[in-house]
């Protein structure tokens, strides 16, 4: 079979297109001007953006399955959709985070995922919803830099706990709903087996790199400067995620991982051990 990517160029997108091709599935890739998205044997690039429904049409003919994986505007998210319907995919969609997936969510972005699910089961293809909680990986992307320079872990979640995922694990959930049969009409909330704190993640860390390490509750104006910082240009959207997060709407757990591919999910200890240097003092920016 083949498989459309769409989203191939972020992180997660370049780990389902890694999973797929482990299972030897052929795969085309949507990839724009700028956009470095993984190729080799196997892997199909159609150049061009989610914008243009012929580009995304010419990417999906002929394939069974498209994920869909992009922060873009409602329009454009629902256009891949009519294209899937269109030529007789399966769709699976991306849609974090699963408190903030609602009508009325204060997260903008969150509010246009849900949007795009009711055009989904309007369109009456088959379908299944993604919603993962907060990745691992961000703790390197955007947290490890303060750990290194100040032993500060900074906690936007004002001392709540927080189910981070393994992007690997999603990734491996995503193929696995994307070729296999049975996953039709259900949405799954992926997080990894516990939520812990970032108090919790910070004593964590301070034990393994035998250095002191502490957690800091930013709010208002002092959170807003970091996320300015750190994570341009979705700070907006993030102040509204984590103000969910602060009211306890990421301490959820599920065992969707485990349904999906048959094993547990990875715990945040496992994955800080793996990439313990990247919080070490000395490691490099």
């Amino acid at each position: 079979m083949t498989v459309f990517v769409i989203g191939a160029a972020g992180p997660l997108g370049q780990s389902v297109v890694r999973a797929l091709r482990e299972r030897d599935v052929e795969v085309a890739v949507l990839a724009g001007e700028s956009e470095r998205v993984p190729a080799g044997p196997g892997v199909r690039v159609v150049a061009g953006d989610l914008g243009d429904p012929d580009t995304v049409r010419a990417g999906a003919e002929g394939c069974e399955s498209v994920f869909l994986s992009s922060a873009c505007r409602v329009e454009c998210q629902n256009a891949a959709v009519g294209v899937a319907a269109d030529v007789g995919a399966r769709l699976v969609k991306m849609s974090p985070w699963p408190a903030a997936v609602r009508e009325d969510s204060p997260a903008p972005g969150a509010r246009h995922h849900w949007i795009t699910e009711r055009y989904l089961a309007k369109r009456g293809l088959p379908y299944t919803i993604l919603s993962p909680s907060y990745p691992m990986q961000e703790l390197i992307r955007h947290y490890a830099p303060d750990v290194r320079r100040r032993g500060v872990l900074v906690d936007p979640a004002g001392g709540r706990g927080v189910g981070f995922v393994d992007e690997h694990d999603v990734a491996e959930v995503a193929a696995r709903v994307l070729v296999e049969p049975g996953h039709e009409g259900r949405t799954y909330a992926l997080t990894g087996p516990a939520a812990p704190t970032f108090g919790e993640i910070a004593e964590l860390l301070g034990r393994l790199t035998s250095a002191r390490v502490v957690a800091e509750e930013l709010a208002g104006a002092e959170l807003g400067a970091w996320l300015a910082r750190e994570h341009r240009p979705w700070e907006a959207e993030l102040a509204s995620l984590f103000q969910l997060f602060r009211e306890g709407a990421a301490e959820s757990v599920t065992d969707d991982v485990r349904r999906v591919i048959g094993q547990d999910p990875h715990p945040l200890a496992d994955f800080l051990k793996a990439h313990l240097h990247q919080f070490l003092p000395d490691a490099g920016g």
